[in-house]
């Protein structure tokens, strides 16, 4: 990251990443949708008089109504849409976050993915390319007069290669994770920020005899405690090389992740996450406590600013996740930030010389610096370099960026599982965790059995 003395910040970065979102939305569209739906091909007129047939082009993506980047994205598509419409039909359909993970299975086990398409990276995108359905990204850039790979951080394009080397993806959306700590709570308690596991202790005590959750974290589906486990496991020596040959050695049973795990448990019998861990699961429901001032500190992502009131944004403060008691490595030096989502190009599509350039227009859109732009407005770091001005920013954007000044960036689980199954495994395990369903031993036996089993 390279901070402008004019209060401008290329936000280029990323490291070799995906949700998701993490699953990384909010409260995305429930339905499929089009913006421009067409049921037989329309024709335009030419300059000549004589009528030539539109191409159809169909996008997909998971930025739906409710989903936190939607009020940004879609005025920009309606905008390109309505330039390219003497030349292109463009139907855009849109999912919620866990319909659409379905919907794209089905389609790649059909072999008739959409046109371009927004989604994850890593193992999610193993089965696609495996069948031969996606297109190398530099060949688009290839193409392109508009975008270059240069145009982006190098490592962002980590989570979007595969094993053979070749990159299938665009990466859009690079992201932090952020521990937020409510000021006026911790002031009304003459309290101090906790940089410690014993302090941790202790102020839970104080917040719980007062009636206030100490974290607002949980987990429904693994989230958000899969990316917070993988915050902690970060705090332990090895962990970051263990991450990143995750892909390659297939090893997730490490001594850091079952001390991770009972750390997880220790905290839960310090009352230190709401009592019903499962029913105040999922990003928005653990947000929820926090913006409603039942929690006085929170683990979330940027996708989630959308949902932060003003008031709650200016009493906010990012804060060290504090350090665990067996941990060796201080965590106010890192912070978890990684490519965490892009776009892939149907490959067939893009060969069709029918539809050739249309497609190369549409990703030209995608990538464009103009929608990254927007989409900073919902909390979104773009993967791109490209310069933005953080005044026009939320309040909390702008916390989130200062503290992440001079951080090491790492990884999460989620970027580095080489098996979409683990991943599934790794969150209903989480589950079971927080609701001590496991002891830390099962679970770390149950994520590597799955890693075990598909070799």
């Amino acid at each position: 990251m390279k901070k402008n003395i004019k209060k401008t910040l290329a936000l280029g970065l990323a490291v070799a990443m995906c949700i998701g979102l993490v699953g990384c939305s909010s409260k995305p569209s429930d339905s499929s949708g089009s913006a421009n739906p067409t049921n037989s091909p329309s024709t335009t007129e030419t300059d000549k008089g004589s009528k030539a047939e539109k191409v159809s082009i169909t996008i997909a993506t998971n930025w739906g109504e409710g989903d936190s980047k939607y009020d940004y994205f879609y005025p920009a598509f309606q905008k390109f849409q309505e330039e390219n419409a003497d030349t292109m039909e463009i139907k855009l359909e849109t999912y919620s976050t866990e319909d659409y993970k379905t919907k794209i299975k089905v389609q790649t086990a059909s072999g008739d993915l959409p046109d371009v398409f927004t989604y994850w990276g890593g193992s999610m995108i193993n089965d696609m390319k495996d069948a031969g359905l996606l297109l190398e990204a530099d060949q688009y850039f290839s193409d392109s007069t508009e975008v270059e790979r240069d145009d982006f951080n190098p490592s962002s394009f980590d989570y979007y290669t595969a094993a053979d080397g070749k990159t299938y993806g665009v990466p859009i959306e690079s992201t932090r994770g952020v521990f937020l700590a409510n000021k006026d709570i911790f002031d009304q308690y003459g309290l101090d920020y906790p940089t410690t596991y014993e302090e941790l202790k202790a102020v839970s005590k104080v917040l719980n005899d007062k009636g206030i959750i100490p974290i607002a974290m949980a987990s429904s589906g693994g989230t958000p405690s899969e990316f917070f486990f993988s915050e902690l496991y970060n705090q332990y020596a090895g962990a970051e090389e263990e991450l990143k040959n995750l892909t390659s050695s297939r090893v997730f049973a490490t001594d850091n992740a079952l001390k991770v795990a009972t750390n997880i448990q220790d905290m839960i019998d310090n009352k230190m996450f709401p009592e019903d861990t499962v029913a105040n699961g999922g990003w928005a429901a653990c947000l929820q406590l926090y913006t409603d001032k039942k929690a006085a500190m929170t683990y979330t992502y940027p996708w989630m600013f959308e949902s932060i009131p003003e008031e709650i944004q200016n009493a906010s403060e990012v804060i060290t996740i504090p350090m665990l008691p067996d941990a060796t490595l201080d965590p106010a030096t890192m912070m978890t930030g990684f490519t965490v989502y892009g776009f892939e190009i149907n490959k067939k599509a893009y060969e069709d010389t029918a539809k050739h350039d249309a497609m190369v227009k549409v990703c030209d859109f995608l990538a464009s610096n103009d929608l990254s732009t927007e989409l900073t407005k919902s909390g979104m770091i773009p993967a791109k370099n490209i310069d933005v001005d953080l005044t026009t920013q939320k309040v909390i954007y702008q916390k989130m960026m200062a503290f992440s000044e001079g951080k090491k960036l790492i990884q999460v689980h989620f970027t580095t599982m080489p098996d979409a199954d683990a991943i599934t495994m790794m969150d209903s395990s989480l589950d079971e965790l927080f609701i001590k369903a496991l002891t830390p031993q099962d679970f770390v036996n149950k994520v590597q059995s799955v890693l075990d089993k598909n070799k």
